[in-house]
């Protein structure tokens, strides 16, 4: 662009600046900002009226940019570089750095850029891709069919679909394409349903986990409940209650029976839990940090004070509490599915540890009585009726259903 004033003879000249003049008071007027620029404007137009202000703002828009390059010039690829090109992509990262500055070398004219989209055009380069994006629009082959078969209700879908190299969502949707459900189904027993099956109490369940006789999936002790523990309150009266019951203890350290007291056997020998696990070696680390007794990190764990990272009962450690504590599943409890279960997949022996059942049976006769609640009409077993007809508001549920029924008769 060339600013210029013309006169009635058409011919271009500047009466006071020159052009270069010009460029120099326009870039040191927009060095200064907007007001310098208005400023170097104003300077022009006072000494050259035959220029037009929108041609000199133009111009300053124009001297912003800088100079102009020179358009850019084509490269001219030989077979030999297409083939030193090929040869260090596909050797790796390294060889491919060296053959790019090779060939800038050997072409000093040449951008990188140029040698990029050189390797893009010839089809040796690998594109990024996200995490289970690569197979996101492929359809499914009857392998990948078999494989999430054979993987579901084992794994969850998120493990899925990273050896699928799938989305989560693709994992669901084909799986129920296929009829199957996403529930993961894991080894062991639940406590709750193994009490409700057992007819034990939940407590009882988690007190034969923490002097194990039953074994969990992962018995380690999870540092959210620990640091829970440690901070409340009742950590310092826990402990001091667990000091004091280990000072009043009669038994040996390394005998931990079911009851709190456990009568010989015909022997005169007295039962002990099974030798030392992974859970107790845990337990055990657990309580030199918490600078406690091992017994005291069992009682907390007894107490639901400590959760388990997985609590779960192995079903080898149930068979093996079947076969060597049988007796201590009450018979009479139990239907007749329970019963065959037990004893066709458990090796249930109802005689094995038959003088700790014993020891146990006057607390199990309350279990024995069945009554109903004159409120809800309930059969409840056990001591626990008390406690049910104290909360129980089956009545008065009865009471207003029966003044809702008079006022709509009414």
């Amino acid at each position: 662009m060339q600013v210029r004033s013309e006169n009635a003879l058409g011919e271009e000249s500047y009466r006071f600046f020159t052009r270069e003049q010009i460029d120099r008071i326009l870039r040191d007027g927009a060095r200064q900002g907007r007001s310098g620029s208005h400023a170097a404007i104003e300077r022009i137009l006072k000494h050259e009226p035959g220029l037009e202000r929108a041609e000199l703002w133009k111009r300053i828009r124009r001297l912003k940019q800088g100079p102009r390059t020179v358009g850019k010039r084509r490269s001219v690829w030989s077979s030999e570089d297409d083939e030193l090109l090929r040869v260090g992509y596909g050797a790796g990262a390294a060889e491919k750095r060296n053959a790019i500055q090779e060939l800038l070398k050997k072409h000093p004219d040449w951008p990188s850029s140029a040698v990029w989209k050189r390797a893009a055009k010839l089809g040796i380069t690998h594109k990024r891709t996200k995490r289970g994006e690569e197979r996101r629009f492929q359809h499914w082959s009857e392998d990948e069919d078999q494989k999430l078969l054979s993987l579901a209700g084992e794994k969850r879908p998120s493990v899925i679909a990273k050896m699928l190299h799938r989305s989560p969502h693709a994992i669901r949707c084909r799986l129920a394409w296929l009829g199957k459900k996403t529930r993961v189904h894991y080894d062991g027993y639940a406590r709750r349903a193994l009490a409700e099956e057992l007819h034990m109490g939940r407590h009882t369940i988690q007190r034969l986990i923490a002097e194990g006789f039953l074994e969990v999936r992962d018995p380690r002790i999870t540092r959210r409940s620990i640091a829970e523990l440690t901070k409340s309150g009742a950590f310092l009266n826990r402990q001091l209650d667990g000091m004091n019951h280990r000072s009043t203890a009669t038994q040996p350290p390394d005998v931990t029976p079911v009851p709190e007291a456990v009568s010989p056997d015909s022997r005169g020998a007295r039962m002990e839990p099974p030798r030392a696990t992974r859970a107790k070696r845990l337990w055990a680390e657990v309580a030199r940090r918490l600078t406690v007794d091992r017994k005291v990190v069992e009682r907390w764990i007894a107490q639901g004070a400590l959760k388990l990272y997985d609590p779960r009962i192995t079903e080898q450690s149930f068979r093996k509490f079947c076969r060597e504590h049988g007796a201590l599943i009450n018979d009479e409890f139990l239907n007749r599915e329970t019963r065959a279960w037990l004893r066709s997949s458990m090796d249930w022996d109802r005689s094995a540890g038959k003088d700790v059942a014993e020891h146990l049976a006057v607390a199990r006769e309350h279990a024995l009585i069945i009554r109903r609640c004159s409120k809800c009409g309930r059969e409840i077993r056990g001591n626990v009726f008390f406690k049910h007809r104290k909360d129980c508001r089956g009545e008065h549920a009865r009471e207003a259903n029966n003044r809702s029924r008079a006022e709509q008769m009414a």
